[in-house]
């Protein structure tokens, strides 16, 4: 092996080992302070790791951060500032029953799906709109599933809850994105980016109407996401 290459490779796996140590010794230290009743601190930092690309395919912060806002949740004043993220932590499904319902998900079903919001990219945004004269951002989400013969919620806040929660890593095309700014959740995207792909929606703007986002690249939507859910499919 060349001297060059041989020295490219010793630095790669130098970094990538750095990279994975690191990582452990982080939730390494979430468990160390959830075990010893620091809730608030772990839920903090666990939303901080769920903000690291790093951790896209590690359910660890996801599930510390979880546990966290349950145990903060026994403070009525907490969980009523938090009802939005209290009520998720608790709907979060097992990540094997995520699967299953993957699984279940046809790729006809999603294609259908994804082939019905782009047809409408363009489409002007309209408040209370339900049709391709104009949309709001549930009335979008709500025709594009009813076009595919699937029955959802009118609202943004119904759909959130007639969902299955799906955990981030698992979210992938055909899956709904929610958003809030602090209060109930107020609007709704279509993932149309696959498992562990960066994620994609495509949404109703109240700017520019149908158009595509890079949820991840944006400061504004990346950090208003309240969670991730599955239409239930027959």
């Amino acid at each position: 092996m060349p001297i060059k290459r041989f020295f490219g490779l010793f630095i790669f796996l130098g970094f990538f080992t750095q990279n994975t140590s690191a990582q452990d010794h982080k939730i390494q230290k979430l468990e160390q302070l959830y075990q010893q009743g620091y809730y608030k601190l772990v839920y903090r930092k666990a939303g901080r790791l769920l903000m690291d690309p790093a951790y896209d395919n590690n359910q660890d912060p996801l599930k510390y951060r979880q546990l966290a806002a349950q145990e903060l949740a026994k403070n009525p004043r907490w969980a009523k500032r938090h009802a939005l993220e209290v009520e998720w932590a608790y709907r979060q499904e097992d990540p094997a029953n995520t699967t299953k319902q993957a699984a279940q998900q046809t790729n006809a079903q999603v294609q259908l799906l994804l082939k019905n919001a782009k047809a409408q990219l363009g489409v002007p945004y309209k408040w209370a709109g339900t049709d391709p004269s104009g949309f709001d951002c549930s009335g979008f989400t709500s025709y594009v599933f009813e076009q595919a013969a699937i029955q959802i919620p009118r609202r943004a806040v119904e759909q959130y809850a007639y969902c299955k929660p799906v955990a981030p890593t698992e979210a992938c095309a055909g899956d709904l994105v929610f958003f809030s700014n602090g209060g109930e959740v107020n609007h709704v995207g279509l993932l149309i980016s696959a498992k562990g792909a960066p994620k994609q929606m495509i949404h109703a703007s109240s700017s520019i109407g149908i158009s595509i986002v890079d949820i991840d690249a944006s400061a504004y939507w990346s950090v208003r996401i309240v969670g991730y859910g599955r239409v239930p499919r027959n």
